[in-house]
């Protein structure tokens, strides 16, 4: 196990938490969307890349731009405190605008490719990344004028650390005992012990900190004891999160989405379970809700 290496990685990853930490905690409620947008457009961007390196044409910035306004549009309407069907809405029309851009490509020899790869891009970033501007907006209430919704923001890193702790704990115990490969056609370096190792500290790290906010969580029907088994769910999620973008780009034959991150790549290779974990928080919530 290379010690340097490690550190190296923990450092970035803990400066980038220590950011979005402090983002998301000191910004004010009006400017919550527009890092959601930000990044959301900052992964897209990195996703069509990769698509093009792996020879699927795509409308890159029309994508991109879908992916940011579903985030504005689930705001808004979530602040009224009923996002209803806009989410299917936009889906639409951002659906009928990647056909109708489609129309004067007259040289186009792939249409359908450049059209599946555009709305694969809003589906995997846009759609799944919206469920963190969801669980900022969980059970916020209509009339609600005292500052920030700080149980939706809690919901947010609750996500975050599920997903992240997956990582640590399956890089530290898959480095440390690694010995049984999980998929290496996939992920070589991946390992079941890696597995196990993420699972255990996601979910042991998962019930501390609800149990540490039961005066949040409780309302929501979140208890430590649920956030046991919801931890170990978190946790797979997380891992299927990560063997998903190491697919695509084995497919697509690169190492990295991009280099913004030192050590550790793009936004996309730091941020790909997170996202699983925050579609599969929320519908726990609402199932927990109803």
């Amino acid at each position: 196990m290379s010690l340097p290496n490690i550190r190296h990685r923990l450092l970035s990853g803990f400066t980038i938490a220590g950011v979005l930490f402090a983002a998301f905690f000191f910004l004010p409620d009006a400017g919550a969307p527009f890092l959601l947008a930000a990044l959301s457009a900052m992964i897209a961007l990195e996703f069509y890349q990769l698509m093009t390196a792996g020879g699927v044409a795509n409308f890159r910035y029309y994508g991109t731009v879908g992916c940011v306004a579903l985030v504005f549009a689930t705001w808004h309407v979530g602040r009224q405190g009923d996002a209803g069907s806009w989410d299917a809405l936009v889906l639409f029309l951002i659906t009928l605008g990647i056909f109708i851009r489609q129309f004067p490509q007259k040289n186009n020899p792939h249409p359908l490719r450049t059209i599946g790869g555009t709305l694969f891009g809003v589906l995997y970033v846009g759609l799944l990344w919206n469920f963190l501007t969801k669980l900022l907006l969980f059970q916020r209430p209509a009339d609600w004028a005292d500052g920030p919704y700080m149980a939706g923001r809690w919901l947010l890193l609750y996500a975050v650390f599920a997903a992240k702790f997956t990582d640590i704990g399956a890089y530290l115990v898959g480095c440390s005992f690694g010995k049984h490969k999980l998929i290496p056609r996939i992920s070589p370096a991946k390992s079941w012990e890696g597995v196990f190792g993420g699972i255990v500290v996601s979910t042991a790290v998962g019930a501390l900190y609800v149990h540490a906010l039961r005066d949040t969580f409780q309302p929501l029907g979140l208890t430590w004891v649920r956030a046991i088994p919801l931890g170990v769910g978190l946790a797979v999620c997380a891992i299927v999160g990560d063997l998903v973008e190491s697919l695509f780009k084995r497919a697509a034959n690169v190492k990295d989405t991009g280099g913004v991150i030192p050590g550790m790549g793009g936004l996309l290779d730091v941020l790909d379970s997170i996202l699983f974990t925050a579609p599969a928080l929320y519908l726990v919530l609402r199932l927990l809700q109803a």
